[in-house]
């Protein structure tokens, strides 16, 4: 009897500890989300008052007949939520000052305009330092990466987003290493020595040591044993297509790393990192790169993976594990690019934890497959970076089944399901496309409010702790929001892209 008394008292004592924990985490999460909302705010006024004066500049060029100056300026009017939609690549070379010989009245335009966006770049940086001490680290990298769109010489977003400057031209510690050791990079051909590059131009190739035509080396490198390598800042490309495809590979991918690293700063940085970073410590070089294998032909890709992955033919790419290599062929009729990212999504996620188990093997696997379909949605247009467009066919796909079919798993539930119950079930296409509406949704719901805790929970998914990675928090937990609530933000959201759509 005096044990069941002690017992009993113990589990009292137990509930109550947890009771007081669950309401701490609460009040956390409710103070967090309370600085979160202050940070936008005076984000929003920043550029508020920003957007103003360049208004007022622009119609005074207007009123002065400078029509260009007009345009030049208002195209610099950007909304901050646009930054996380569509982004231009940065400028290469540093920005010049502005002429002295220029008209009088282009000058003062140029230079008012100069002034306005470095003051607003400033601004914008202060605000990310408060953002980070306050545990945001992704929103103070977004804010990072808007400081750098107005003010591409800004040093210290510059060293944050991973960039040194050498002469007069910001570069990655990779691209100087290279330039040290006596290569340039050519668009067509990627990193030579620079004694090599008139020849290559001349159409002769460096095989094993020896000249060869370029025809002879395209029959030479037919075996993937002897594949191109294509060595590019983050990758590591071989490819028997060609040398000029495995190139633009390259570009597509390093253009992917660097948007998807700004995107999930946090999952790849502790926070204490991320402080280091933003004191002035320059992002390390990527020691060891990320393999990928592009194959001449899909015959050959089947051929190649079937002993490890006996499906492979259902697939357009792969990302194994075992080797950590991303596998994918060339088909002349299809842009491929979606697939490249999809699974270099997998990778990068897979990679950056030393993990050596699966993910989501006991729950929430849906995220899993749910953000690397999100990363589909991104797009590269003349230097121009797209993410997240509602109207991509996954997300329009995820709209039209919850309103116009009726079919949606309540997110407590769909949280429940583990790996091999998600791949297996009857309704696999129907759940990967509602994951797909989901992990855009919490990734760009009001502004972002729940961006930072999907990637805490994807960091515990990923976790090399098993016991991390199997016992994750939900997202209800992580957002201080029940998973009934976040089913109805979603549908509301939902109607709202749907009569938004064209």
């Amino acid at each position: 009897m005096m044990g069941q008394i002690q017992i009993r008292g113990t589990a009292i004592l137990f509930a109550c500890w947890i009771a007081f924990f669950t309401t701490g985490i609460a009040v956390a999460q409710t103070r967090q989300r309370d600085l979160l909302t202050i940070h936008q705010e005076n984000h929003r006024q920043l550029y508020r008052k920003f957007s103003e004066k360049l208004e007022e500049l622009a119609t005074t060029c207007d009123g002065r007949g400078l029509d260009e100056g007009a345009k030049v300026i208002r195209e610099r009017i950007i909304p901050p939520e646009m930054e996380s939609h569509k982004l231009k690549a940065l400028p290469k070379e540093v920005i010049p000052e502005v002429p002295n010989n220029l008209a009088e009245g282009e000058r003062f335009w140029r230079v008012q305009l100069r002034t306005l966006e470095k003051d607003y770049a400033r601004d914008l940086y202060m605000l990310s330092r408060r953002a980070l001490n306050d545990g945001y680290p992704t929103y103070a990298f977004s804010l990072i990466r808007e400081t750098a769109t107005h003010d591409p010489d800004h040093p210290n977003a510059r060293k944050i987003l991973g960039y040194v400057r050498q002469g007069n031209e910001w570069i990655t510690p990779f691209a100087a290493n290279q330039i040290k050791q006596g290569n340039v990079w050519h668009e067509q051909f990627g990193w030579l020595p620079k004694n090599h590059l008139q020849r290559y131009a001349d159409g002769e190739r460096n095989y094993k040591g020896k000249w060869v035509s370029a025809a002879k080396e395209r029959e030479l490198r037919r075996n993937f044993s002897d594949a191109w390598e294509v060595r590019t800042d983050h990758y590591l490309i071989r490819t028997n297509v060609s040398l000029e495809r495995g190139v633009e590979l390259g570009r597509a991918m390093e253009d992917f790393h660097e948007f998807f690293y700004e995107t999930f700063a946090s999952f790849f940085n502790s926070r204490e990192n991320m402080l280091k970073m933003f004191d002035g410590t320059a992002r390390a070089v990527n020691a060891k790169p990320y393999l990928v294998h592009y194959y001449r032909d899909r015959s050959e890709y089947i051929d190649t993976l079937k002993k490890n992955f006996p499906k492979i033919e259902i697939t357009n790419g792969i990302y194994m594990t075992v080797g950590r290599t991303a596998h994918f062929f060339e088909d002349p009729e299809n842009n491929n690019e979606a697939t490249l990212f999809h699974e270099g999504t997998h990778q990068l996620f897979f990679e950056n934890q030393n993990l050596k188990g699966h993910v989501g093997e006991l729950a929430h696997f849906w995220i899993i497959e749910g953000i690397a379909c999100y990363m589909e949605s991104f797009q590269r247009t003349d230097g121009t970076f797209r993410l997240g467009d509602p109207n991509y066919i996954r997300f329009a796909g995820a709209r039209t089944n919850l309103l116009q079919k009726n079919y949606y798993v309540p997110l407590r539930e769909f949280s429940q399901i583990g790996m091999h119950e998600f791949q297996h079930s009857p309704d696999v296409a129907k759940n990967y496309t509602q994951a797909s509406g989901l992990a855009r949704f919490f990734m760009e719901y009001d502004g972002g409010r729940y961006r930072e805790s999907l990637i805490t929970h994807l960091t515990q998914l990923y976790s090399p702790n098993a016991k991390v990675r199997d016992y994750a928090a939900g997202l209800d937990k992580l957002t201080g929001v029940d998973f009934e609530e976040l089913d109805r933000q979603y549908a509301e959201d939902a109607r709202s892209l749907e009569k938004e759509a064209p």
